[in-house]
């Protein structure tokens, strides 16, 4: 079992346990509020990026009603792509390798080839699906996945659709 012990020094703490100390966590604190936040310019990332985003989008927020709203799409598809083009370093790897993965690779799980934006929308959701399934490159529909689900249910009709609360916005 783990106890929190009072502070050693200020803004950190140490966890033990049975077996002696784990490891010592720092305590982040917000910046003061007259220090002005540095807002990053994003970098350039093709207009394929988006398209190839879009593909998976449609084919993830689908039902059986068919492909969900083209609007809500493209306005989901540019939020990803701005914190795409904000992400540096492994992130930023992570996430294109991950889309460039998902655009060519998964038409190969439902034996197609060309990229995923070729198939129809329920052959895309079915190559998703098997991707995910596989132990091989289920790690690949990770992060475009979590993100874009992420960035689906903060758009204000589907909050209204969910019936999410967001009164911890206001």
């Amino acid at each position: 079992m783990h106890y929190l012990h009072q502070p050693r020094a200020p803004g950190a703490a140490v966890v033990s346990c049975s077996i002696g100390p784990v490891r010592k966590l720092e305590l982040l604190a917000p910046p003061p509020a007259h220090v002005a936040v540095a807002v990053r310019e994003g970098a350039f990332l093709p207009a394929a990026f988006e398209l190839r985003l879009r593909a998976i989008a449609e084919a993830l927020f689908s039902d059986e009603k068919g492909p969900p709203d083209p609007d809500r799409v493209v306005w989901v598809c540019a939020d990803f792509r701005d914190f795409a083009s904000r992400a540096t370093g492994r992130g930023r790897f992570v996430l294109l390798l991950s889309v460039w993965v998902l655009t060519w690779i998964a038409p190969l799980f439902v034996w197609r080839f060309g990229p995923l934006a070729a198939l129809d929308v329920e052959l895309r959701a079915e190559a998703l699906e098997r991707v995910e399934r596989s132990g091989l490159l289920g790690f690949a529909a990770l992060a475009p996945k979590a993100m874009l689900c992420l960035m689906w249910f903060e758009h204000p009709d589907t909050q209204r659709e969910t019936h999410t609360e967001v009164s911890c916005l206001k």
